[in-house]
Order: structure tokens, then C-alpha cells, then sequence
């Protein structure tokens, strides 16, 4: 058996989810930050992952295709008039990122990744096994 391909995809599973754990980290990093004199405010990220499954095992360790893009989330208005950054309105413009919807993103991404690990350790210790069993042929 060719444990290289199973080793490519608990690879490239891991690289999908290290992505979106560094994404999910960086809008809740940006979710309380305002809008700059611009106007623009951050654009929460998020992480598409563009292999199909088939391919992931024909392609070998070239990897899984991941992509970053904005979400195009509208900016969260807080009625806050005291605040340096408020409107005429009194509203000020905050990343539109949802703080629940990241942590759990956060920890969906960390548990698949903790996944693909375990099958790349029982993958390699088949793999290890197979060869003590033909050793001692």
C-alpha cells in the first residue's frame, strides 16, 4: 500500500485548518477596531478551501488549493457620540466581525486539525507495523 497518499491528505487537511485558525485569529484580533479617516473599515477574512477530495490523492503532497477572501460583511454601527470616531449621527463604524462566530470557527478548526494528526499517526504506525510484519518474513 502507498501511505504516501494518506500522509498527503492529513497533510493537506492540516494546512486547510492551520489557515482558518490564523484567519479566525486574525478577525477576532480586528473586531473591535474602528474605521479609519478613510472610512474603510476591516474586512473580516475567511478561508475556502478549492480541492475536491479526488484530487487531494492524485496530487500527492503538492498541497490543497486555499484561498483568503473578504467577506464583504457591512460594518457593525455602535451609537457611541462621546467617541472620537462618531459619525454626525453619533454612530461609530466597527469591523463587522461576529466574535461567536469566530471562536466556534476557532475551535472547529482546532479540532479538525487535532483530527488529521491522529490519522497521520495511525497512518505511520501501520505503515510501521507493515514493515516489522515483512522484517520478520
Amino acid at each position: 500500500m502507498d501511505y504516501s497518499k494518506a500522509f498527503a491528505i492529513s497533510a493537506s487537511g492540516m494546512t486547510l485548518e492551520r489557515t482558518r485558525v490564523e484567519v479566525a485569529s486574525l478577525n477576532l484580533a480586528n473586531a473591535n477596531t474602528v474605521a479609519g479617516p478613510d472610512g474603510k473599515t476591516y474586512q473580516p477574512l475567511r478561508v475556502v478551501g478549492r480541492t475536491a477530495f479526488s484530487d487531494a490523492v492524485t496530487q500527492g503532497l503538492a498541497g490543497p488549493s486555499v484561498a483568503v477572501e473578504p467577506t464583504l460583511q457591512s460594518p457593525r454601527m455602535v451609537y457611541e457620540p462621546g467617541h472620537p470616531m462618531a459619525n454626525a449621527r453619533g454612530f461609530v463604524a466597527y469591523a463587522g466581525v461576529d466574535p461567536a462566530a469566530e471562536m466556534v470557527t476557532l475551535m472547529g478548526a482546532m479540532r479538525s486539525y487535532e483530527a488529521n494528526v491522529a490519522a497521520m499517526n495511525t497512518s505511520r504506525n501501520m505503515a510501521l507495523k507493515a514493515l516489522e510484519i515483512g522484517g520478520n518474513a
